[in-house]
């Protein structure tokens, strides 16, 4: 599957987000019930995060889900 700029920056900003929390690919793999590998491919753009999990993880990082998109 080729994923897109959008996902790219997507998953990019998934990474600021996580470490500017200070919280590991573990701690944000059991808050979505995914594997902490499973938050890796999506912050590297291996794999597109599903938007329900994305959603999740606004909430989580208490965050407007549109600061993911951001450039």
């Amino acid at each position: 599957m080729s994923l897109s700029l959008v996902d790219h920056r997507v998953g990019k900003q998934i990474n600021e987000a996580r470490l500017e929390r200070n919280l590991s690919l573990d701690q944000v793999g059991s808050l979505l019930g995914v594997s902490p590998e499973q938050v890796k491919l999506f912050e590297e753009d291996e794999q597109r995060m599903p938007a329900g999990l994305l959603y999740r993880l606004a909430e989580i990082f208490e965050l407007p889900v549109t600061d993911f998109f951001k450039h």
